[in-house]
């Protein structure tokens, strides 16, 4: 008998799940890459015109002016970093997971680099300093430095056996090229530093053709300014990105490719004078040294401010969601940051029946014969939904769901078939198993006990 109601409970659950009906509205954009510029050691606070930085004793500092960071594209005010230290940084970028560490990031399909490898795009790797070799083995092509100085630094070359020989071969020519643009000392020679990262990367944009990648650079001076030079220093250095970034992204933006500027972790001061950290126990908790900037440019991407809180935790699944790489990362906390100039928007009616969607007045979509719709790439906005008599308002701004279900008494079967969705099944077999063994338990004993 219990066998029997078990297999009943099993054939139930094993059932198909309430249908949803997809209808597709718009054309999600679709780059043919993205690049992600992480820029060591730079708070948001020097940076972000609507942000005053100060130091550790309250004293005003002076922010910098970086025109092609803030002039266009989706920039998130408030973005915090759970490490701020760049080898336990990279991890979380890469990973969206707080607490994930370089040893396990080796772990099928852990990284962005994994889902974006198993859609068919290249990765490659441009990385000054502070990269653990795990990062390393991630990528198909690489330049990496092996040491942190600025001076003398002989960046590698690296890439797989299966990397397009012309990409390895330009790899290999930056690689050389590096001398020349760190010749000079002072300011000017942080500055050639970080040039040298930001133009290699514009170059290999401009060389990629059709192939699909993912590029992550890694540029070490901003940091080394803040703890060598001061807060006067760390901000002319921060001033020379200007015209490279500038480079990069007219590279990126002829060739229709994503970009995402950010940082590791940013930078505090003790005074208005003495060099900085971030790491310590002085400065780890100081909002310079937690704050890092997000600017999201590219196709599919609006260009607005965006306000917060968010984590750095969110930057990898939303470069994936901008890629239309719907592969989840297995660790991951993160959630998508709203740049999207389109969203989904999931309509619930409760039983068949016709939905209709308005926008300034115009249809823009209708679908009936389900009881569950999920309404494709709409443009942000304001919209009517309505199903029969009942009409409902929304305003997108990323992706929501609504429930337009009527709300006379449901019937059994209303009441039930929630519990039959495919995430919930596991749970409700279990609990009817146990059930179900619970009461031939009981019977068995009955009849022991007459016999």
């Amino acid at each position: 008998m219990r066998l029997i109601l078990a297999l009943f409970v099993l054939s139930i659950l094993a059932g198909p799940a309430s249908p949803t009906t997809e209808v597709r509205v718009g054309e999600a954009a679709s780059p043919q890459g993205a690049v992600i510029l992480v820029v060591d050691g730079m708070g948001s606070a020097y940076v972000y015109p609507e942000l005053k930085p100060q130091a550790a004793d309250g004293t005003p500092l002076a922010s910098a002016i970086l025109f092609n960071l803030t002039a266009k594209g989706a920039r998130v005010l408030d973005v915090t970093v759970p490490v701020p230290e760049t080898g336990p940084s990279h991890s979380v970028l890469v990973t969206g997971c707080s607490w994930m560490d370089s040893a396990i990031i080796g772990t099928p399909g852990a990284t962005i680099f994994d889902a974006a490898r198993e859609e068919g795009l290249l990765c490659i790797a441009l990385l000054q300093r502070g990269d653990a070799v795990s990062i390393l083995l991630e990528q198909d092509g690489v330049v990496f430095f092996d040491d942190n100085s600025l001076w003398g630094a002989e960046p590698l070359a690296g890439s797989g056996g299966d990397f397009p020989a012309d990409l390895a071969g330009l790899l290999q020519a930056w690689r050389d090229i590096f001398p020349q643009y760190n010749q000079v000392r002072g300011v000017p020679g942080y500055v050639g530093y970080n040039a040298w990262g930001l133009d290699a990367a514009a170059d290999l944009v401009s060389a990629m053709g059709e192939r699909p990648f993912l590029l992550m650079v890694n540029v070490g001076a901003v940091d080394s300014a803040g703890h060598n030079l001061g807060a006067e220093g760390y901000l002319e250095t921060i001033s020379g990105l200007d015209a490279p970034l500038g480079r990069l992204v007219e590279a990126c933006e002829s060739e229709e490719i994503l970009l995402l500027i950010t940082a590791d972790h940013g930078m505090s001061f003790p005074s208005g004078e003495g060099k900085g950290g971030h790491s310590s126990s002085k400065y780890s908790g100081q909002p310079e040294s937690l704050s890092v900037p997000a600017v999201f440019l590219g196709p599919g991407v609006d260009d607005m401010l965006i306000s917060g809180p968010w984590s750095q935790v969110d930057l990898g699944p939303t470069i994936l969601d901008l890629l239309n790489i719907r592969t989840a990362l297995p660790f991951s906390e993160g959630r998508v940051i709203p740049v999207s100039n389109l969203s989904d928007l999931s309509v619930d009616v409760g039983r068949a029946g016709e939905v209709e969607v308005h926008k300034d007045g115009g249809l823009v979509a209708r679908a009936t014969g389900d009881s569950r719709y999920i309404f494709k790439d709409l443009e942000r906005g304001t919209y009517s939904v309505e199903a029969g008599e009942r009409v409902a308002q929304v305003h997108l701004s990323g992706d929501q769901t609504i429930d337009m279900s009527e709300s006379e008494p449901a019937s059994l079967f209303d009441l039930i078939s929630p519990i039959f969705e495919p995430e919930k099944r596991k749970y409700v077999a279990a609990v009817l198993i146990l059930a179900v063994n619970a009461v031939g338990a009981v019977l068995i004993l009955r009849i022991a006990r007459r016999g």
